[in-house]
């Protein structure tokens, strides 16, 4: 627990860590969002380091699309709770900071994820309301952890710190996830996902 009226100190070598690991499984954990939900509306599927499917080969069902997106998210707002309540702030600022950006990314790049397009379809709504619905969750997310720094009274430099590291370290490790993990232990789904290479 931290004392509420001293400031925060990270151990940066721990959050380095967490970042780098948690930045190397936040796209499978993205994919297990899919896979889960998938099983729980009686579609069985599987996964790769980077793409889920349906063992039927079949379409994802709504709940199964909307999982991918949802557990980053479910993931980052526990992480945000725990940092509130003082718990371990060096291992959970880097797991709210990086899911908290999940969507946030391809957005920034004027990507409009698959997801969220078929979602949209399946629901029968304006192709970009998934996008404003993920992206607001994850605004706020992101607005809760800055308010946690002065709660903490984490300071610019520590703060800035934290974000630099969380998001160094997912496109480091997600990179290799991506580009080694993906395309040499699961070339046919890497292939199916990014195109042939």
């Amino acid at each position: 627990m931290i004392d509420s009226n001293s400031p925060v100190k990270i151990d940066f070598k721990k959050l380095t860590i967490t970042s780098l690991v948690f930045g190397f499984f936040l796209v499978p954990v993205h994919e297990l969002g899919h896979v889960i939900c998938d099983w729980v509306t009686g579609h069985p599927a599987t996964m790769s380091y980077a793409r889920s499917y349906l063992l039927s080969g079949g379409r994802t069902p709504f709940l199964g699309l909307l999982g991918g997106p949802a557990l980053p998210i479910i993931v980052a707002a526990t992480a945000v709770v725990l940092i509130f309540r003082g718990r371990n702030p060096s291992l959970f600022y880097p797991v709210a900071v990086q899911a908290s950006i999940e969507r946030l990314v391809p957005y920034l790049c004027g990507i409009l994820p698959k997801d969220e397009r078929a979602l949209a379809r399946v629901a029968g709504w304006n192709m970009y309301s998934f996008k404003h619905i993920f992206l607001s969750l994850e605004m706020l997310l992101l607005g809760l952890i800055i308010i946690s720094f002065f709660k903490h009274k984490s300071g610019v430099k520590q703060s800035v710190l934290i974000f630099a590291i969380a998001l160094t370290c997912l496109v480091v490790s997600g990179g290799i996830g991506i580009c080694i993990v993906e395309r040499f232990v699961f070339p046919e789904q890497f292939k199916i996902q990014f195109g042939p290479h």
